[in-house]
């Protein structure tokens, strides 16, 4: 009569011998589950690089639109506090309004903008009105001309462009 461990050792010597093939089903599977895990695992290293390319593409196209954005802001300040730079430039004293659009087209190191292409800016007269001063007889306030600026710069490689418009204010002799 057999004991109860002497019972346990035969079991154990029968459901794992060479021929009972559960060690190569174990084997097997543990193969098939390492491959599985692996190619899981490269595809979220794929799509984790693809992600990243995106990103990156994405923050250089922001940044290229910034530098136009703030070229084109330069341009901006700039013609308004250079009224008259040279004979091409802009003549805020002009309150005809039947004169021809005002184009300022400074070259980039003007403003010292080395990433920039093109710089334009035109100057429209939108009005001219009389504001109410201080005087008591009616009309002789002092008259202020209002001007439309709108500014385009675009980036040295063409790619990006951005447009902006301001308004400015003149003093003016009077309104015609």
């Amino acid at each position: 009569m057999m004991n109860n461990n002497q019972f346990k050792a035969v079991i154990r010597k029968r459901a794992f011998a060479p021929g009972s093939g559960r060690t190569c089903r174990q084997q097997g599977f543990v193969l098939i589950l390492a491959l599985v895990m692996l190619s899981v695992l490269t595809l979220i290293g794929v799509s984790s690089m693809n992600s990243a390319n995106i990103e990156l593409k994405s923050t250089a196209n922001a940044q290229q639109h910034q530098i136009a954005f703030n070229a084109d802001q330069a341009l901006l300040e700039y013609s308004v506090s250079k009224p008259v730079v040279n004979a091409k430039g802009i003549n805020y004293k002009n309150n005809n309004p039947d004169a021809d659009d005002q184009v300022f087209e400074p070259d980039a190191e003007t403003l010292n903008l080395s990433e920039i292409q093109s710089l334009k800016a035109t100057v429209k007269l939108s009005g001219c009105a009389v504001a109410i001063g201080n005087s008591l007889e009616n009309g002789k306030g002092f008259s202020f001309s209002y001007f439309t600026i709108n500014g385009v710069a675009t980036n040295k490689t063409g790619t990006a462009s951005s447009i902006q418009a301001q308004a400015v204010r003149y003093p003016a002799a009077g309104c015609t």
